[in-house]
């Protein structure tokens, strides 16, 4: 499986960008540029049991993305400021299982019911000779975070600064009583965005012309950043930095810490501590929830046009069993590789309900 390049890369030359600007070509032609592929292994089996009311299909995967395209800065001297190349290999490794069960099957009445499971590892296993590492996002102090790929790592590494501490792991303290950082630049793994595992249980009953469905799914592991949380106790204007100053102290990892306004000006903010602000990204909610009704086909006789007419309620996203996080995992500021699992100032999630009328002629 191939992959889309970018344009201007085989034939670089100047171009017109957004707005009408002219973008002036500083990277060289690639005239042996080869296609990204894409070589997967996959294994799966599928069991259908008792009628259908018991199935269950289980795939095991493994996936290695080839030949990316990298930029790469020419040496001083040359006729061009970059080049590209092809290398890399990223690789995709796991499983997705999927059970289902029909527990009561009636004339009337029937139920279904259906876990789906699933879980990825992924790994850079190489990139270029001459790149150890890619770095996204602002790598100086005016941002708490950056993403890198790098080999060795895994996509959807956070980075950014930590606590300093001890080596018994304990949070070293400056002499006004406020924790270290490990200064600038976002050099430190604070952790990674992909979940451990997916779940998600389905399940509908139906009796008669009239059918009941909800799905509760769930994301476990993975961590995410919240800057709109620390920009917001920079000012002091969240509910964390007013219930400190209510209690006269801060309570962190067997510390207490009574400067509360120089700790969160310190600490917090786009510059801050990225590690304060990451938070377990585990939570467990009510997808969905439909009622759906057809209208009884003897009603419909008079009205020989109409085929049938189907009634239905739906709500999506209602609420969470369960969250650690100050915000919803599934708002982040961007799927892209430089801002997965980054909260922003973005804008909070909404549960949505809907009516619908469906008429078969």
């Amino acid at each position: 499986v191939g992959n889309d390049r970018p344009l201007f890369v085989s034939n670089t030359v100047s171009h017109i960008g957004p707005g009408g600007s002219i973008q002036p070509n500083d990277t060289a032609p690639f005239d042996e540029l080869k296609p990204e592929m894409n070589n997967s292994l996959e294994f799966g089996t599928e069991w259908r049991l008792f009628k259908n009311r018991l199935m269950f299909d289980v795939t095991l995967y493994k996936t290695n993305t080839k030949n990316q395209l990298f930029t790469l800065p020419s040496s001083a001297g040359a006729a061009y400021k970059y080049y590209y190349v092809n290398a890399g290999n990223i690789q995709n490794s796991g499983i997705e299982i999927m059970a289902g069960v029909t527990p009561v099957l009636t004339k009337d009445f029937y139920w279904k019911s259906s876990i789906n499971f699933s879980r990825n590892k992924n790994m850079v296993k190489e990139l270029h000779k001459d790149v150890p590492a890619f770095i996204y996002g602002d790598e100086g102090i005016s941002s708490s975070y950056s993403m890198r790929v790098k080999e060795g790592g895994s996509l959807g590494d956070i980075y950014g600064k930590a606590f300093e501490r001890d080596q018994y792991g304990t949070i070293m303290l400056d002499q006004n009583g406020i924790p270290l950082s490990t200064g600038e630049g976002n050099t430190e793994i604070v952790g990674n965005c992909t979940p451990d595992f997916m779940l998600g249980w389905d399940n509908s009953f139906t009796y008669k012309n009239l059918t009941f469905s909800f799905l509760i799914d769930g994301q476990f592991g993975g961590k995410i950043l919240s800057q709109t949380q620390a920009i917001l106790d920079q000012l002091g204007v969240s509910a964390n930095t007013g219930k400190a100053r209510e209690r006269g102290f801060l309570y962190l990892e067997g510390i207490y810490i009574t400067a509360i306004r120089d700790f969160y000006e310190q600490l917090g903010g786009r510059s801050g501590v990225t590690e304060y602000y990451v938070y377990n990204a585990t939570n467990i909610r009510l997808r969905e929830i439909t009622v759906d009704y057809s209208l009884p086909q003897k009603w419909l006789k008079k009205a020989k046009a109409i085929h049938e007419v189907n009634i239905s309620l739906t709500g999506r996203n209602l609420f969470f069993f369960y969250k650690k996080a100050p915000f919803d995992p599934d708002a982040v500021l961007s799927t892209d590789n430089n801002n997965q699992g980054i909260d922003i100032l973005g804008m909070p999630s909404t549960r949505s309900m809907g009516f619908n009328v469906r008429v078969t002629l």
